[in-house]
């Protein structure tokens, strides 16, 4: 009867901190390749990286997690979509645990993706305990190209002036029109998987951006695909030019649609010259045949991400209604 009923005040016990949302800690983790401590008396963050150093089509993990006397009510940072130049990418928030030395602590991963080759640097944070806080310091994260080692020793030349391109001759507009029929069939799929899903449709913006990051990871460039990718780069674009602004730029060729780009207001002037940059580029590629450098294909993804990153709707500013042009 005595041992049924400690077994019965056991069972309580296990069940209250289960409603509390509380559990005990002490597993057992992994190494990070990255750990900060800041303390503030009995307050303590703790950041974590798990790589110092990723590819432009990976992403990285941000550990944070900040333990307090019991009954402290902390609350972490909440980025939002970004963090620094990453995009936060998923969040996986942790339950309350109650550790063996009687303190409370609260753990958060963050999944962070960049878009280019760089040195990125996630900001500040500030982590609340009740009325008090603690600020971390910085982390560095090394992004390096997708490109392979091989690449840089192609001829790497400076972006040529836009230029007039001649008018192509039928025999090549054979191909490059079943190129396009097939991105464009590609692109209907994919809208109408979407469009199937029982959860919302993504923003124009995240849909580009997920379109952007799944191209890089490809790896075309490292099979000598140079003109898919750019067929595929500039199909990105021009969608999200589509969805966003309601400009039928997939449709149009690039003298077209410049020429109808003129009279555009919803775009700066600098941002009308690097949609005339990039597409004169992309366009030496696919149909005159010229081989960029490595240089060249970071420029021309980072325009890409550029520009969808300026012109993506912010959260004051509700979508804009598409309108043909």
């Amino acid at each position: 009867m005595r041992l049924r009923r400690q077994a019965g005040l056991a069972a309580l016990a296990a069940a209250l901190l289960a409603a509390a949302g509380c559990r005990r800690g002490g597993e057992e983790r992994a190494p990070a390749a990255v750990e900060r401590r800041y303390e503030d008396g009995a307050n303590v963050v703790v950041l974590r990286l798990d790589r110092e150093r990723i590819t432009a089509a990976d992403s990285v993990h941000l550990e944070i997690e900040a333990t307090a006397p019991e009954g402290t009510r902390i609350r972490l940072p909440a980025p939002g979509e970004e963090l620094g130049k990453f995009r936060v990418a998923g969040v996986r928030p942790g339950a309350p645990e109650l550790t063996e030395e009687g303190r409370v602590r609260l753990r958060t991963v963050y999944e962070l993706e960049p878009f280019l080759a760089g040195t990125y640097e996630i900001p500040p944070l500030e982590v609340r305990f009740g009325e008090n806080s603690i600020e971390t310091g910085p982390l560095t994260v090394e992004v390096v190209s997708v490109l392979p080692e091989g690449a840089g020793k192609l001829d790497i030349k400076e972006i040529v002036p836009p230029v007039d391109l001649p008018g192509l001759p039928v025999w090549l507009g054979i191909p490059a029109a079943a190129l396009i029929l097939g991105g464009a069939l590609w692109y209907w799929r994919r809208r109408k998987k979407r469009a199937e899903a029982t959860e919302p449709a993504p923003e124009p913006h995240e849909t580009a951006l997920e379109a952007l990051r799944a191209l890089m990871a490809e790896d075309l460039l490292a099979r000598g695909e140079a003109k898919l990718f750019y067929l595929r780069l500039s199909a990105i674009l021009r969608h999200y030019i589509e969805d966003r602004f309601g400009l039928h730029a997939p449709e149009r060729t690039t003298e077209e649609f410049l020429r109808d780009l003129r009279s555009e207001s919803r775009f700066t002037e600098e941002q009308k010259r690097l949609l005339k940059e990039f597409l004169m580029h992309c366009d030496m590629v696919k149909f005159a045949g010229y081989r960029p450098g490595s240089e060249e294909v970071d420029r021309a993804v980072n325009t890409c991400a550029q520009f969808i990153a300026e012109t993506r709707p912010r959260e004051s500013e509700p979508e804009a209604a598409g309108v043909g042009a």
